[in-house]
């Protein structure tokens, strides 16, 4: 990151080959096939990611608008307004204020930001030359992407098009997941947000594990899955270091969802237990397998946007901890709370 901050600005003359050609707004930039677009309603976003690293970084363009003619009083507000109210940031790491070129000038910054107990990175970009200003911003969790920001900073380019009057600001807000339809076929009531799979992990031992034999160090992984039809499927694996077994959850049942609740109804509920296949983290022999209690619970949900780290969340509530979910999480944004994004959904949790 620090070499990122180092030679961004050093870069804006070096071409690059190569990539992809976009435009948005006043700019058009290079960025590589592995950037897919994240549609929005008037900011363009860009994210990669390493689903074997848990990795991923973003980039966000915001539409130009009307410059004050002081570039500091520019950027104070973009950053009030794009980074202190979105991802509440540490102590500045660095700043610098430089020329561009034609006239116009580059200032960035770049702070911490914490977002569910994992370390993150925010860099705003503001360029302007007086009369427009136009604010980028980065996003990551580490370093592995930063020869991709390099390449986007070096490939911006500026267009003549017209800058927007102050009556016709865009809001920057985010348009929202599509709205709730109950499925024809079926008594139950189906939310159609929910479709798909919704995945969970953190570095805690499971509710029916022994905490002093699963150690410190390892990961629970929880995913649902819901069906249109209104049944759904529950996956857990659990690994520990210390621990000499991996332990997996399956279960599928009924689930229903209306005015903000969100009943799951098992049917089956299986616990197996395998060997660390040559001590990794891969399935060995099954060593045992048994059936847990169906647990009915009804949540409490919501769908919430984490502009800081760019997804929608599903997140669940109820009055205490359930065997299924275990503990609550410790990000507090809402009590008494799970939250799911559907990032790494594809990672095979079975294997």
């Amino acid at each position: 990151m620090k070499l990122f901050l180092t030679y961004l600005l050093l870069l804006f003359s070096v071409p690059v080959f190569a990539q992809s050609v976009h435009s948005f707004d006043i700019v058009s930039f290079s960025l590589a096939s592995t950037w897919k677009k994240e549609a929005q309603q008037d900011w363009l976003a860009y994210r990669v990611e390493n689903p074997a690293k848990k990795t991923y970084a973003r980039i966000l363009l915001y539409p130009s608008l009307p410059s004050s003619g002081n570039p500091e009083t520019d950027f104070q507000k973009e950053w009030n307004d794009l980074i202190v109210s979105n991802y509440k940031p540490g102590q500045t790491i660095e700043e610098s204020l430089s020329d561009y070129k034609d006239g116009w000038k580059a200032k960035l910054r770049v702070a911490p930001f914490v977002h569910n107990q994992v370390n993150q990175a925010v860099i705003l970009l503001m360029l302007t030359d007086g009369k427009k200003k136009m604010s980028m911003v980065f996003l990551t969790n580490t370093e592995e992407f930063q020869k991709d920001f390099e390449d986007f900073g070096s490939s911006l380019k500026f267009a003549s098009a017209p800058v927007q009057s102050l009556t016709t600001v865009p809001t920057r807000q985010v348009s929202g997941p599509p709205a709730s339809v109950s499925n024809p076929k079926a008594p139950v009531q189906i939310d159609q947000k929910l479709i798909g799979k919704w995945n969970r992990s953190a570095s805690v031992s499971p509710l029916f594990a022994n905490a002093a034999e699963w150690g410190t160090s390892g990961y629970t992984t929880c995913r649902y899955e819901f069906f249109a039809d209104g049944t759904y499927q529950y996956t857990e694996r659990n690994f520990g270091f210390a621990y000499e077994d991996i332990i997996l959850v399956r279960e599928s049942g009924q689930y229903s969802a209306d005015a903000g609740v969100l009943t799951i109804s098992p049917a089956n509920t299986q616990i197996e237990r395998y060997g660390k296949k040559n001590g990794v983290d891969e399935l060995g022999n099954l060593k045992e397998k048994k059936s847990r209690t169906p647990e009915k619970v009804a949540y409490r949900y919501q769908f919430h946007y984490f502009e800081g780290i760019g997804e929608w969340n599903l997140v669940l509530q109820a009055d205490r901890p359930t065997q299924r979910d275990g503990n609550f999480s410790s990000n507090t944004t809402f009590p008494n709370a799970w939250y799911f994004d559907q990032r790494f959904t594809e990672v095979n949790l079975l294997k």
